[in-house]
């Protein structure tokens, strides 16, 4: 069991999971081609997360929201509201 915190986000690395969605989806669509494999994918293990250690999808941070970056991460065509949308349906499976 790793107490190692993680590098994903600097204001949120001690008190969060990081889900890494390879893609600059400030420029490429979240919703066809690679970009639907990663969204799939992320809203998949996002729920599996969440039900594993009971997290509320709706505290669900993005990259960009950090206030100690400057990143826009995970880009635009990622929408919020979606993702937490999906991650609830997906833990109901």
């Amino acid at each position: 069991r790793s107490t190692t915190p993680g590098v994903h986000s600097r204001s949120w690395n001690h008190i969060a999971i990081g889900v890494e969605m390879l893609g600059d989806f400030d420029v490429e669509p979240f919703d066809s081609g690679r970009g639907l494999d990663v969204h799939n994918n992320a809203v998949a293990a996002i729920a599996i997360l969440c039900n594993k250690f009971k997290i509320d999808p709706a505290t669900i941070r993005l990259h960009k929201e950090d206030p100690k970056t400057t990143h826009v991460c995970p880009g635009k065509n990622v929408i919020k509201e979606t993702i937490i949308q999906e991650v609830k349906e997906a833990m109901m499976e």
